[in-house]
């Protein structure tokens, strides 16, 4: 009696090989979805390297068996919806999906979606990139970059192609010209942070959008502007002068806003020690206010980032900090505390940024932080 075929996408025994040091292969036999068994093999170091390579193999074949197998002749944008789906259905954050799915369609859909997959070199993705850096700036060529990082090194795995182009283009520098109409934002000094505040008191209640206590808090925690807006008052202890930063607002495609309920890294889960003004401004608000988040809409909703970044360009527009980035209070906070003679560590602590180093990551305990950078600030405090 012959033996049953195997169902459709699936495969059969994993056979491992020595072909010589440092080079196995394993192999197995897999029923396409056309109906057809067909030998399978992947060659590793190792026979674990091997193992897991073949079944990387096999899990992309099964994705793309539906439709068709990846080959050199495949559209980059059917390649590319296979990797975003696996994006999706990974471990990353919310808003990491969503600024990648958000590059592709944006940048590249139109630059290389319609391109074989064997068509694209080194000097095509190269030209590629630097249109995306010159036309929408540093930052959204970067992206572009990690996305078709992705997506052929998908190709790479089905064997379509014999590297990954993308792996060999020269780093991304910000050398090309900006954008019609952009330019650097302005470095804020603790200088001129009174000069902003009276310019932004200045301002009729209209043009204000609460505007004056969300600077002071920025300035006096140099947390990011989604970190500050994803703030609710159980997360604020008025009688210690601390808030735990716990989350980040980020807009969902289908869902609008929400609290992604952890930072941009793990050493963005912090507890701030805030300077005794930042404290009063908290105070004041808590008394005044009837929402459950700290700076809510103007309906009491959960605010949105975007909004409140253009709110500030307008409240600025024509005056010496036009283009002012919610990102330069972080900035100004990092300088004022690195000149008031506290440790790369400490300042890494307060701001929430990435660890100074894997020793100090991995060994540190680290509770509330910044009593050294609240006393520090005390000095910026609003008059």
């Amino acid at each position: 009696m012959p033996r049953p075929p195997l169902p459709l996408g699936t495969h059969g025994k994993i056979r491992v090989y020595k072909l010589g040091p440092r080079r196995v292969r394993a192999r197995t036999n897999y029923r396409d979805y056309d109906g057809v068994t067909r030998p399978v093999e992947r060659i590793g170091r190792s026979k674990a390297d091997a193992e897991n390579r073949l079944k990387e193999a096999l899990r992309d074949r099964t994705r793309a068996g539906s439709s068709e197998e990846i080959t050199s002749r495949s559209k980059v944008a059917a390649v590319a919806a296979l990797w975003l789906r696996d994006l999706q259905e990974s471990d990353k954050a919310l808003r990491t999906k969503e600024t990648y799915r958000q590059a592709w369609e944006r940048d590249l859909a139109s630059a290389v979606g319609n391109l074989q997959v064997g068509e694209v070199t080194v000097g095509i993705a190269d030209r590629v990139l630097r249109a995306i850096r010159d036309n929408t700036g540093l930052g959204s060529a970067k992206h572009a970059r990690v996305v078709l990082t992705g997506i052929f090194d998908l190709a790479l795995r089905h064997e379509a192609i014999k590297s990954n182009p993308i792996r060999n283009v020269p780093g991304l520098t910000a050398g090309g010209k900006k954008a019609p109409g952009q330019k650097a934002g302005p470095v804020l000094s603790a200088e001129e942070l009174p000069k902003l505040r009276e310019h932004l008191r200045s301002l009729p209640p209209e043009r204000q959008h609460d505007l004056v206590d969300l600077v002071d808090l920025l300035a006096a925690t140099g947390c990011r502007i989604g970190e500050l807006l994803a703030l609710d008052w159980s997360r604020v202890d008025l009688d210690a002068g601390t808030i735990r930063i716990e989350g980040t607002v980020i807009r969902v495609p289908g869902s609008g806003l929400i609290v992604q309920p952890h930072t941009k890294s793990t050493a963005g889960m912090r507890t701030l020690k805030l300077p005794a003004w930042a404290g009063e401004v908290l105070r004041h608000r808590a008394a005044a206010g009837t929402s459950s988040w700290v700076f809510p809409s103007t309906t009491g909703t959960l605010r949105d980032p975007d909004n409140t970044r253009k709110q500030l360009r307008m409240a600025v527009k024509g005056t010496p900090w036009e283009g002012l980035h919610p990102h330069a209070f972080r900035h100004l906070v990092a300088t004022h505390l690195d000149e008031a003679g506290l440790t790369a560590r400490q300042i890494a602590d307060y701001l929430g940024h990435a660890q100074v180093s894997m020793t100090q990551d991995v060994y540190m305990n680290r509770g509330v932080v910044g009593g050294a950078a609240a006393a520090a600030l005390d000095v910026i405090a609003p008059e």
